[in-house]
């Protein structure tokens, strides 16, 4: 579909991954592939524990090769917005990307080669969203 613009995904185990994180610096979760604006990709959070002890949350996305790819305009400029959605009353947390540049993350994928993720430069503390209520039931939206 090249309207679809929205997809949603939970994030599961958010204490596992944090702990994760803290272990080994790192952690993430990508969710399953989605077609938006015809563009096949799969968005993710990579959770990173920082010098000073913070743990951030990173989003990134990943394009993957789709049944549009002909019909699309490669490289891929995406005004993409992400969101942290609070589980009680819809209050949300954003990134927001237009890129300056367009890396190999952002070309057409081909076919045999896992494509690397586009990392967004942005980035919010995770203790700040757990504290503000925007983890519940271990799982983050």
């Amino acid at each position: 579909d090249l309207q679809a613009s929205v997809c949603e995904f939970v994030v599961t185990g958010v204490k596992a991954l944090a702990e994760t994180a803290r272990k080994e610096a790192r952690a993430g979760y990508e969710s399953e592939r989605v077609y938006l604006r015809g563009y096949c990709m799969s968005p993710g959070v990579r959770f990173c524990h920082c010098s000073g002890g913070i743990t951030v949350l990173r989003a990134f996305f990943r394009l993957h090769q789709g049944d549009m790819d002909d019909v699309v305009q490669w490289p891929f400029q995406p005004r993409v917005k992400l969101r942290v959605v609070h589980p009680k009353g819809g209050e949300e947390r954003e990134w927001q990307v237009v890129p300056f540049s367009y890396p190999p993350s952002l070309q057409r994928p081909q076919e045999g080669r896992v494509q690397d993720v586009y990392w967004i430069n942005a980035f919010h503390d995770l203790e700040d969203l757990m504290r503000e209520g925007y983890v519940e039931n271990d799982q983050l939206r």
